[in-house]
């Protein structure tokens, strides 16, 4: 049985970025994976800012 592994991504936000929820700027770049997941994921500590875990309320910064 062949497992995938999870693929890291580092993505810098830009001033155009910031000021919007980690959720919803996630739903662009994972398109079609339900809100819930994306909810999943964060809880999780699977997505991170500056090597933090963050909650779906986040607001992105330029630069984190």
């Amino acid at each position: 049985m062949k497992t995938e592994t999870p693929s890291v991504k580092i993505v810098a936000i830009t001033a155009d970025e910031a000021g919007q929820r980690i959720d919803n700027f996630l739903r662009t770049p994972v398109k079609g994976v339900p809100i819930s997941m994306i909810h999943r994921m964060l809880r999780k500590g699977e997505v991170r800012v500056d090597k933090q875990r963050i909650t779906p309320e986040y607001k992105l910064e330029a630069g984190d």
